[in-house]
């Protein structure tokens, strides 16, 4: 299992940037020294939990979990990789290291999320053993997740799905193959029907595809939500926070987030532990 995408200082300077604050404006609001604050974002400070939780009440966090994080004791649920008894989940990791998702049906044709990079191994895994590509899923438009659509889509055929403000993210596919969705919906592509949930924040067209089966549930859900954390809001903080506390959060508990980078969670174990929700 790759470890946590964000540490201590990650969540905080996250939390600190997102609100439009200094560092010597979280100083003052906390009691914890603008060094002290600097320390944290850079890895070489370690504070007590009584400073963690006085950084958690200046920027909004739950107190207990950011110290949770801070002990270096937070781990992320092992989980399925398959959905219910029907859908089989691949996870491709490259170098970045980013997440690509390859979901697999019994018929053979699947689902590729977020193809970031080596066209070439997401076309094998894509194509084993008879599989067939029905449609390419992006959860936003940044490099690292949209950097091998090209070569993907021009070798599959597969319609490419993005959010209609995130297009900008499959510049090279032909218009013909794009499919932009606006807001939230709903995607069939073969055999699967697609929740898109509208996710903004970290860009302006997140999204993140949820996908049911049977009791089970799965969300790919790209730099919204990390085990222990969340995506940087690039385009909104406040977007952000209602994407993850009001449209992730209304999700069945049971819900397996499948993120861009770092490991799997569930949705109750980020209920019960990740600072921002």
């Amino acid at each position: 299992m790759p470890g946590l995408e964000d540490e201590l200082g990650d969540v905080v300077k996250k939390a600190r940037s997102g609100l439009g604050l200094s560092m010597a404006d979280l100083a003052a609001q906390s009691g914890v020294t603008e060094r002290d604050i600097q320390g944290v974002e850079v890895y070489t400070a370690h504070p007590g939990a009584a400073e963690v939780r006085r950084l958690a009440q200046a920027l909004g966090l739950r107190p207990d979990q950011l110290w949770e994080l801070a002990e270096d004791s937070w781990s992320a649920p092992d989980v399925p990789w398959e959905i219910g008894a029907t859908f089989t989940v691949d996870c491709l990791t490259n170098d970045y290291p980013e997440h690509c998702y390859v979901v697999t049906a019994p018929s053979g044709e699947c689902l590729i999320v977020d193809p970031g990079d080596e066209a070439e191994r997401v076309l094998q895994t894509a194509t084993r053993d008879g599989r067939r590509p029905v449609a390419i899923l992006i959860t936003h438009r940044h490099q690292d997740h949209t950097g091998a659509v090209v070569p993907v889509q021009g070798a599959s055929g597969a319609p490419v799905y993005v959010q209609a403000s995130d297009v900008e993210g499959v510049a090279g596919v032909p218009a013909a193959a794009v499919r932009p969705v606006d807001g939230d919906t709903d995607v069939i592509a073969g055999p699967f029907q697609v929740q898109v949930l509208h996710t903004p924040g970290h860009t302006p067209g997140s999204a993140t595809f949820v996908l049911r089966a049977g009791n089970a549930t799965a969300a790919f859900c790209g730099d919204t939500v990390f085990a222990g954390s969340a995506g940087n809001a690039r385009h909104s903080y406040k977007a952000l926070l209602h994407s993850l506390r009001q449209k992730l959060a209304a999700l069945p508990p049971q819900t397996v987030l499948y993120p861009g980078h770092g490991p799997a969670t569930t949705l109750a174990n980020e209920l019960a532990r990740n600072p921002f929700l």
